[in-house]
């Protein structure tokens, strides 16, 4: 708290200190966005809007290398630059790293001069500081506590969904800049999410590799935030259940790190599964995904590409709002279970959380397995 407490009052010193604004030598944009997959994904409609409204624009993505996949191939962006930004690399940094980087970052922005940049997440105060830094003269982001004092256009964001809060906020840069944005609205169906690049046979290999044939359950059980894990013992009822009913098989996907949890998932199902846990990059997950009868999961990002892919979800959410962070899809083919818990922590994430919060332990697999049938009678 003391910490916390002496590092804003550093940050209040330094929106005050004087710095030369830098001249634009292009028209370029760049968009910085720390997330990872699912918050990407959530982007890419904006960014669809953002091309149509400046199509003249050098509109650059700064984002985590670990997020860079899910742009690669998009025709709305021109450039993808790679950050790691502290605090979302999911490892611990020294307490000085940040201030270094945002240093080394301040100076690389200002020689490139561009014309705005736009913090797209809401909170996002480093990416705030960084734009300020670097002296650039239109600094778009949020209205937020947190980032307001370091931007030129602080936007209001009021919208429900993420998807459109991101429309909101690239709308409100076009019209900054003297553009038009899409008089449309934004819906799932007229700004779906981008599919990103897909692997077909990368895909076909694998699953082969893993004695995966003929249709499939894909079973998302991991995510970044361990808060929002599931029991081991429910999800094997659904997988069993599902793959029974179904007459398939089960594929169970995560990264490298999900990988012990996922074998004590597999070890429980009653049925022919298999599991591909560190064995994709994102094209060939986007394909596993696509070719999938169905996909379960927590509050995920490949979740998202599953909705991206067109494949019918079913999404478990706890401490996560489903409001502002659910399926982009087609509402007949999407479900949401959740046991409709509202407590004090609600949309605390942090890694100090156990494992598995109350309000996931009190989603039933009868209700997981109600909205998987219910999505497949109607999709």
């Amino acid at each position: 708290m003391i910490l916390h407490r002496l590092r804003d009052a550093g940050l209040a010193i330094a929106s005050r200190a004087p710095v030369t604004p830098a001249v634009p030598r292009s028209y370029e944009i760049l968009l910085l966005r720390p997330d990872h997959l699912g918050d990407l994904l959530f982007v890419t409609p904006a960014l669809r809007r953002l091309r149509k409204a400046l199509p003249e624009a050098t509109i650059t993505a700064v984002v985590g290398p670990w997020a860079a996949p899910v742009l690669a191939g998009n025709p709305d962006i021109d450039k993808v630059l790679t950050l790691p930004f502290p605090g979302f690399t999911r490892r611990p940094l020294s307490r000085l790293q940040p201030y270094r980087l945002l240093q080394q970052w301040a100076a690389l922005i200002r020689e490139r001069a561009p014309a705005a940049v736009v913090v797209l997440r809401d909170d996002h105060w480093w990416g705030a500081l960084l734009a300020q830094r670097a002296g650039v003269p239109l600094r778009i982001g949020a209205d937020h506590p947190a980032v307001r004092r370091y931007l030129t256009h602080a936007i209001p964001l009021r919208e429900p969904h993420w998807v459109q809060r991101n429309a909101a906020l690239l709308d409100a840069t076009a019209r900054i800049l003297g553009g038009t944005p899409p008089d449309e609205p934004v819906t799932p169906a007229t700004a779906p999410l981008r599919l990103p690049s897909v692997a077909s046979e990368s895909a076909a290999i694998t699953l082969a590799g893993a004695g995966i044939a003929g249709s499939y359950l894909a079973v998302i059980p991991g995510a970044g935030a361990r808060v929002k894990h599931w029991l081991p013992d429910r999800w094997a009822t659904v997988a069993t259940t599902l793959a029974r009913e179904l007459g398939c098989m089960v594929v169970l996907t995560g990264s490298m790190s999900e990988a012990a949890m996922i074998d004590q998932i597999r070890a429980r199902i009653q049925a022919p599964a298999a599991s591909l846990a560190g064995q994709t990059d994102l094209p060939t997950l986007t394909a596993v995904l696509q070719g999938a009868r169905l996909a379960v999961g927590v509050d995920c990002g490949p979740m998202h590409l599953a909705v991206a892919a067109g494949t019918p979800t079913v999404h478990l959410f706890g401490p996560s709002s489903a409001a502002q962070f659910g399926p982009w899809g087609n509402p007949a083919r999407h479900r949401v279970v959740s046991a409709g818990w509202c407590c004090s922590r609600c949309g605390d994430l942090s890694p100090e959380r156990p494992e598995g919060a109350g309000c996931m332990v009190a989603i039933t697999a009868d209700a997981v397995l109600a909205a998987a049938r219910e999505v497949l009678a109607d999709g």
